[in-house]
């Protein structure tokens, strides 16, 4: 039930741990746990069906399905139960009058929240997101955050990097900040934006 920003400088590794916590790379050393269990070895399949899933900086959608055959292609439900959990996750995101429309067809703003659509359609209880505000334009960041808000509400839990640090600072209650792959600070967003070496590493004023 939280929402936690992961900020840092390009090449300070924020990508790299999203790779670990999704189990796409093994880690070297040390454990990520999930709910108490560990999964550091687990792959990424497997950790995605005990209900953390995540997006992607750059679209990996189905150019040539529809919106909805998007979520049912990623679906772990019998059949009538996916187009369901499609339609749902559809609605939830305001995309429902273009449910039929190809993937390549949407607008940028419409294949993001239609990215944000297809990670929901499992229900996952850990949501990780990678820069869902690049790009994007303030109408679709403001519908963002509110589903954000709302799934938050719910009992869902996100971690989110993103270089649009005003929205960052806004959305999330804590902020965990990395430089050359090494934790440097971690705290309320307030906190955060008057340490020292934050704004040297990362805000440079």
């Amino acid at each position: 039930g939280t929402v936690t920003g992961l900020i840092g400088p390009n090449g300070s590794g924020k990508s790299t741990l999203f790779r670990l916590i999704s189990g796409e790379i093994p880690a070297d050393s040390g454990e990520i746990h999930l709910r108490g269990t560990a999964i550091t070895q687990k792959s990424a399949s497997v950790i995605n069906r005990l209900g953390l899933s995540r997006t992607f900086q750059l679209s990996r959608l189905y150019p040539q399905m529809t919106a909805t055959e998007n979520l049912v292609a990623v679906t772990r439900a019998p059949e009538g139960e996916a187009f369901a959990r499609a339609r749902d996750s559809l609605d939830f995101v305001g995309l429902s009058p273009v449910a039929d429309e190809f993937a390549a067809n949407l607008s940028y703003g419409q294949q993001k929240l239609l990215e944000f659509a297809r990670v929901l359609v499992n229900d996952p209880d850990v949501i990780l997101l990678d820069e869902p505000f690049a790009g994007v334009n303030p109408v679709m960041e403001e519908r963002l955050c509110t589903h954000i808000h709302a799934l938050r509400e719910h009992g869902k839990t996100f971690l989110i990097t993103d270089h649009e640090i005003k929205l960052i600072m806004a959305l999330c209650s804590r902020l965990i900040v990395l430089d050359h792959g090494e934790l440097l600070a971690d705290g309320e967003p307030a906190v955060i934006r008057a340490d020292p070496r934050v704004i040297d590493a990362y805000f440079g004023t």
